[in-house]
């Protein structure tokens, strides 16, 4: 079974609020204090709904039989049409798309919207039967109207995953405005890595995975984290992983 994992660092949509409201005289700085007190002044609490977002960073990690492979994309380096159409190369490459975050899909779908992206290809991914996206917590049967669903970081600590090391959705913007590029892609590359890790689990949970099929590929995806040019980039979470667990 082949399947990407989807990590994203998203930001705040900074065009649209400052036309919206009228701030074209504000620094992104600024009007980024405008959207948050708005929302949280609204009842909606700090975190932004996916109307509000834009994709900072995408990272997507394929995981297959024989290999695996993450491919990381950033606002910093390129459009956001391209981050876009790096989701639907992913498709073609190594489908399903897989997440734990809720929102994902209704972000993309929201963002081909407004850069007028057809998502014909994914929706003739629905019509034909053949899912293009699992939602992880869905596939758990997790009820979202009750009590509050576990974080990504929640079950890594459960399973003995790398977890996120330390690294929070709620630092992203003021790391953006700062520069941090790097610890923005990273917290994308860290979510992708959990994600396909707990993945791993629920897949051999439900059957479709064998025990030495997770293992293997644990493997697979260590061996990708730990060798040129990636070790350097990711050794903060490979001190604190043991894949053959």
């Amino acid at each position: 079974m082949n399947f990407t994992a989807v990590g994203f660092s998203p930001l705040p949509d900074i065009d649209t609020a400052r036309r919206n409201h009228g701030l074209s005289d504000l620094s992104d700085e600024d009007v980024g204090k405008v959207v948050f007190h708005r929302h949280k002044q609204s009842g909606n609490g700090e975190e932004l709904g996916w109307d509000q977002l834009v994709f900072g960073t995408l990272s997507l990690l394929r995981l297959g039989e024989h290999d695996a492979r993450i491919e990381t994309l950033s606002l910093q380096d390129v459009a956001e049409a391209d981050l876009i159409d790096s989701v639907f190369r992913a498709l073609d490459d190594a489908a399903p798309l897989v997440t734990w975050k809720p929102g994902f899909v209704h972000l993309l779908q929201f963002r081909c919207m407004k850069l007028r992206r057809s998502a014909e290809d994914y929706w003739g991914r629905v019509s034909d039967g053949n899912p293009p996206h699992l939602d992880l917590q869905a596939e758990l049967g997790i009820d979202r109207s009750g009590l509050a669903e576990p974080s990504l970081e929640d079950m890594a600590q459960r399973l003995f995953l790398p977890g996120m090391q330390g690294m929070r959705g709620g630092d992203l913007w003021d790391q953006w405005l700062e520069a941090e590029y790097q610890k923005v892609a990273t917290f994308a590359d860290y979510e992708a890595i959990n994600t396909a890790l707990l993945a791993l689990e629920i897949f051999h949970l439900k059957g479709r995975l064998t025990l030495d099929d997770i293992l293997r590929r644990r493997e697979f995806l260590f061996e990708l984290i730990t060798s040129p040019p990636l070790q350097h980039r990711f050794s903060g979470l490979a001190t604190n992983w043991k894949p053959g667990l």
